[in-house]
């Protein structure tokens, strides 16, 4: 990558608290991409939910990749620079289909072929999720290796095992693999039915902010997901039917997580479809104050 590269990146990581910087060596690399601007991508709980899961495993090293902010810039990873081939794994998080035509312009940026039928063993394995994904991954089905359907929490564990011991095998052989997991889409590899995943416990995981900065719609705020789904049922809105059924974090686990965002800053933020609904709000809002 380029000098303008490295600096724009350098900039942004300055401006961060919690960015994980790990060594590359003999760990399965993969990208995390938001197909759109780092203000775009950074503003996303999800994302930032994602990149704290993969950089969890003890053999998985995780960098950020952003849509560039101009058109002299190349695609590369936050971190390190790198560009996209040479990662092991591209992994796109995809909230908006306006996203879509970002995703491919990234793929071509890099000098990697748009069709998964045109990619061998020399390209990363290209993967895609997210409330798009969950919702309807037909439309960018020829583009992408796999889908993952559902939420990344019990997802992303038995992917990375099974690209762990795949790892020397042919693509085709890799990707029959990833089709017997639970909750994966093989556009190549058809199956008849690829059932949605979802956590049925959210207290065993933390989803809360990874990275505070500036840079991001609610600027240096510790974002904590007191509740996932909704169930009022309105047919406009996916988060009723891709993140069903509701599910609420106890009171005592969001004021845990609040009190480790408190050392990093003094601003807590709720996320939800419907914080309202959640049983406890009063006692929530009583103790976070």
């Amino acid at each position: 990558m380029g000098w303008e590269e490295e600096r724009a990146n350098r900039q942004k990581l300055s401006g961060e608290k919690g960015s994980i910087c790990k060594d590359w060596g003999g760990n399965i690399s993969v990208a995390l991409i938001h197909p759109n601007l780092y203000f775009v991508g950074m503003s996303s709980l999800g994302f930032q939910t994602i990149y704290g899961i993969l950089n969890g495993f003890p053999r998985v090293v995780c960098e950020r990749v952003f849509y560039p902010s101009s058109d002299n810039l190349q695609v590369a990873s936050l971190e390190s620079s790198r560009p996209l081939m040479d990662f092991s794994i591209l992994a796109f998080s995809l909230s908006y289909e306006i996203d879509y035509v970002n995703a491919i312009e990234i793929l071509r940026k890099s000098g990697i072929p748009l069709l998964s039928k045109d990619r061998d063993e020399r390209y990363p394995l290209i993967i895609a999720g997210g409330p798009c994904v969950i919702s309807n991954p037909e439309p960018i089905s020829p583009f992408f290796d796999a889908f993952a359907l559902g939420e990344a929490e019990v997802l992303l564990p038995p992917f990375i095992e099974c690209f762990q011991s795949h790892i020397h095998v042919s693509r085709h052989e890799l990707l029959q693999s990833i089709l017997r997991v639970p909750g994966y889409y093989v556009p190549s590899e058809k199956r008849e039915k690829v059932m949605r995943q979802w956590a049925k416990d959210i207290n065993a995981f933390d989803t809360t902010s990874i990275v505070l900065t500036a840079d991001t719609e609610l600027n240096n705020m510790f974002l904590i997901e007191a509740e996932r789904g909704c169930e009022r049922g309105c047919r406009f809105c996916l988060a009723g039917s891709a993140f069903r059924p509701m599910r609420h974090r106890t009171l005592e686990r969001i004021i845990q997580s609040a009190v480790r965002g408190l050392n990093l800053t003094r601003k807590i933020g709720l996320v939800g479809a419907a914080i309202l609904d959640h049983p406890r709000i009063e006692d929530i809002v009583v103790d976070l104050v």
